[in-house]
């Protein structure tokens, strides 16, 4: 069963990332519409964080069956990713994710 999830987990590798970098690109997007005084910034906005949280729930489930983490290890991601949105992100994309996941990620 466990090794099941395993393969789930690997087919989503690329559309969590994808999603993350879709939810910063409408955020950015987002946010020199509302300089501009665009009035579709805020819908932007909205997709924005529809975004956010799909890739912060992919995220927390490459955590939750990641077999590479410690319990506490697993508990600080949680926690850092749920609060810290789009600079976790960042950070766990970037330092993290290989260790969450346990292979290099190819690109």
């Amino acid at each position: 069963m466990r090794l099941y999830y395993l393969s789930k987990m690997k087919n989503l590798v690329h559309q969590t990332k994808q999603a993350f970098y879709f939810s910063l690109g409408f955020y950015f997007l987002a946010f020199i519409l509302w300089w501009l005084q665009f009035s579709l910034a805020y819908v932007l906005m909205s997709v924005a964080l529809l975004l956010s949280l799909i890739w912060i729930f992919l995220v927390l489930r490459e955590i939750m069956l990641s077999t590479k983490v410690t319990n506490i290890e697993r508990l600080l991601l949680i926690i850092f990713i749920i609060f810290g949105n789009i600079v976790a992100g960042i950070a766990y994309f970037f330092f993290m994710r290989e260790k969450v996941i346990g292979s290099p990620i190819k690109k």
